[in-house]
């Protein structure tokens, strides 16, 4: 949360919640600042992050995207990494939660979420939101949750197009 707001900083936002690059500007702080998001962060993410800093030192510009976040965990789109991609490019979509197929028309927010979930796994290598059959919810994105809302409710095609993802 302390990333991009994250769930505290959801509309109606009564509490008040802002991200810590919020924070420091409003203040008037210049520090150097590496976004490690997700609704929780992996813990690899967080100790990976550490790691690198204190055995190399603040990342160069060049090894963070323009979130902030490390490229090593937040290089590539989920969809990229995906096991059920080969549904999606061949237009096999599930229709509830749990079925086989592609979770696009389910609300899956990996076409436009940057995290290597699908990767590293959850639980000790366990599992991850879209092997338990539920679909990415953006969590490690700086619009979440306010802008990928409703989450389980299918992409608008247009969104994709920055990405250059077609469905069909």
């Amino acid at each position: 949360c302390a990333s991009f707001g994250g769930i505290p900083s959801g509309e109606p936002n009564p509490t008040g919640a802002r991200s810590v690059r919020e924070v420091l500007e409003q203040n008037g702080i210049s520090k150097p600042l590496i976004n490690v998001p997700g609704c929780p962060p992996h813990p690899d993410w967080l100790v990976g992050t550490i790691a690198m800093v204190l055995l190399k030192g603040l990342p160069e510009p060049d090894d963070l995207d323009p979130a902030l976040r490390p490229k090593a965990f937040y290089g590539k789109l989920i969809h990229d990494n995906c096991p059920r991609r080969a549904y999606f490019d061949s237009g096999q979509f599930a229709g509830h939660p749990g079925e086989p197929g592609c979770l696009y028309e389910l609300g899956c927010k990996g076409p436009m979420t940057y995290a290597d979930c699908p990767l590293r796994l959850w639980n000790n290598g366990a599992n991850w939101c879209v092997g338990a059959g539920a679909p990415c919810i953006g969590c490690t994105e700086p619009t979440f949750p306010d802008r990928l809302q409703p989450i389980f409710e299918k992409l608008d095609e247009t969104r994709l197009e920055r990405f250059k993802i077609r469905t069909r």
